[in-house]
């Protein structure tokens, strides 16, 4: 358990291979930073983020074993509840200060760039973030019979909650809650489960979605504009007049972690670019601010290859710097928002930019574009009718009391 201990043991040269190679592919990590301490009416939190999950190559003990990386990130403060884990761990310190104990063992202190190991099935007495203003991010790959039910038990505990646990799978990643200390009674929070538990983030899984209906994509992404998203899933997420559901209407971002919009709603996302299902409509949204967003290669690259298997590609706003970026629209005519298509025209001469003082959409084989905001409720219904009838969009057009808003005066 010292950070310079020679890798003596088999299930630590495992382990290191396993989180090696996981952490040389797709697993990307945001970069560290400090931040300031949770005000003290504020529980500290430990956050579990599934990154990966990849079958080993060969036996441990004669099970079929799957490697799996984790990201724990502890609020300054926080501490995670005694637990055991059904393989091997090997951890890392990327940001901050870490207190580590486990049966049998003192305590020991991890800073940033050390390295510690804990034996299967050991109690992991202790593990907590001692500073009051930073916060500490560790890394730990964890190596698990495949069949396991889950890769955190909890110590018994006269705190009923703290059975919760994490469970793994070969198919989905996902944001894992970790038990914390109980709450004032009064103070519940709600999981995605529809379990309320004190004092607990919320776990999430990915949407699930119905066999046999289009999937819809909205990528949304920190600072994104609020209507070039909502408009969209209020038209699509509507029901049929006799109450079936038509679309799997989905959101996808880079990764699990809270998106802010530039209005300030908080969202998490259904899927992230690592496990979103292909899609048959991606819609590309907008920020008053695209510079980031153009640059963000991962971001370039979901556009580029989710338009690859798609059916219709949308774009509202500023969205269309990101099809121009990616390169899946060119020759093809665009609209963006109003003022912008100068630059836009300027910044991806192979667009055919059309004048967005005049125009509101603008369709091209499957590219359909808008000027974003409410107009977005333009591209959305006009893709509606196309994918369903102009019987249904008049019935969703009705639901939406769009007749109210068009007639209604100062």
């Amino acid at each position: 358990m010292q950070p310079s201990k020679p890798l003596r043991h088999k299930y630590f040269l495992a382990l290191l291979v396993a989180g090696m190679a996981m952490m040389s592919t797709t697993a990307r990590l945001a970069p560290a930073q400090h931040v300031d301490a949770k005000p003290a009416t504020q529980q500290p939190q430990v956050n579990v983020k599934v990154l990966r999950q990849d079958k080993y190559e060969g036996k441990i003990d004669g099970e079929e074993t799957t490697a799996t990386l984790v990201e724990v990130t502890l609020d300054p403060l926080a501490e995670s509840p005694p637990h055991r884990h059904p393989g091997p761990v090997s951890g890392f310190v990327v940001e901050g200060t870490f207190e580590f104990q486990v049966e049998g063992g003192a305590i020991k202190t991890f800073k940033a760039g050390d390295s510690f190991f804990e034996p299967k099935m050991i109690l992991h007495k202790v593990g907590r973030n001692p500073d009051k203003e930073k916060r500490t991010r560790v890394l730990a790959t964890i190596v698990h019979p495949s069949n396991a039910k889950t890769i955190m038990m909890m110590e018994p505990t006269s705190d009923p909650n703290a059975a919760l646990t994490v469970k793994p799978t070969t198919e989905t990643f996902e944001i894992c809650a970790v038990p914390r200390p109980p709450a004032p009674k009064n103070e519940t929070n709600t999981l995605n489960s529809g379990v309320k538990a004190p004092g607990i983030t919320a776990a999430f899984t990915p949407k699930p979605l119905v066999d046999g209906l289009p999937v819809i994509g909205l990528i949304i992404y920190d600072d994104v504009l609020q209507t070039d998203i909502t408009a969209p899933i209020d038209v699509f997420a509507k029901p049929s007049e006799d109450g079936k559901q038509l679309f799997n209407v989905i959101t996808i971002a880079e990764t699990y972690d809270v998106i802010v919009s530039e209005e300030g709603l908080k969202m998490l996302p259904d899927y992230t670019f690592d496990n979103s299902p292909k899609l048959e409509i991606v819609i590309v949204p907008s920020a008053y601010d695209m510079t980031e967003n153009v640059k963000n290669s991962r971001l370039v690259q979901f556009v580029r290859s989710q338009n690859e298997n798609t059916r219709y590609t949308v774009s509202n706003c500023a969205g269309a710097s990101l099809l121009g970026e990616a390169g899946v629209a060119d020759g093809r005519k665009i609209v963006t928002w109003i003022g912008g298509g100068n630059d836009l025209q300027k910044n991806y001469p192979k667009l055919k930019v059309q004048d967005d003082a005049k125009l509101s959409f603008v369709e091209d084989g499957k590219f359909l574009s808008s000027n974003g905001n409410l107009t977005s409720y333009i591209s959305a219904l006009e893709l509606l009718e196309k994918l369903t009838s102009k019987e249904h969009r008049k019935f969703v057009e009705s639901y939406l009391y769009l007749e109210r808003l068009q007639n209604w005066k100062n």
